[in-house]
């Protein structure tokens, strides 16, 4: 009984301290994000990175570069995908990471990514909510970044991205990306 009455005190504490009883927890399950993506016929387009950052903005981990920016590219085209160049730190990027992220222009239509709710070092993150980011050049510097939130940890949940263009009428050269989104699936 002794027992019982301190633990109900110390969740009585912890609740009236504004402290989450999931604070500090390990986040489990998947965050799939999906987008369709269409190809752009002409010169300096079609390069995506698709990374996370935790709410503050920290980078945490890329899931996939267009093999051209992710293996040095940025530094011939310096408009390439320049936001996540710098969030990422890319060019301070492990040749390990380089590789596992990077691959060929994806096939036009949906595609989906898969986080297994690990950093870039391989820890698994804490739950919480993180910014799923997609960055496309769809001509030159004309670009769009597709950005959402979405909570790991909990319940199953769905986040819908909103694109901003720069410069603002970058659409008008074409739509390169659309219907971002990403799904958080609790382990079963």
């Amino acid at each position: 009984m002794k027992i019982f009455l301190n633990v109900i005190l110390l969740l009585i504490f912890i609740s009236m301290a504004g402290i989450p009883l999931s604070a500090g927890q390990e986040s489990s399950g998947t965050v799939t994000i999906s987008y369709v993506l269409h190809k752009i016929p002409t010169i300096a387009s079609n390069q995506i990175a698709v990374w996370i950052e935790d709410k503050d903005g920290n980078y945490v981990k890329t899931l996939f570069a267009t093999q051209f920016t992710a293996r040095g590219g940025f530094k011939k085209r310096l408009q390439s995908l320049p936001e996540w160049i710098k969030t990422s730190d890319w060019e301070n990027r492990s040749q390990a990471e380089i590789d596992a992220v990077s691959g060929a222009t994806q096939r036009a239509g949906t595609n989906e990514l898969l986080w297994d709710l690990t950093d870039n070092t391989g820890k698994t993150v804490a739950a919480g909510t993180y910014v799923y980011k997609i960055e496309g050049i769809i001509y030159w510097e004309n670009r769009v970044i597709w950005q959402g939130k979405i909570n790991v940890g909990g319940e199953r949940n769905t986040s819908i991205a909103e694109a901003t263009y720069f410069p603002q009428d970058a659409n008008e050269r074409g739509i390169l990306l659309e219907q971002v989104k990403a799904v958080y699936s609790p382990p079963r």
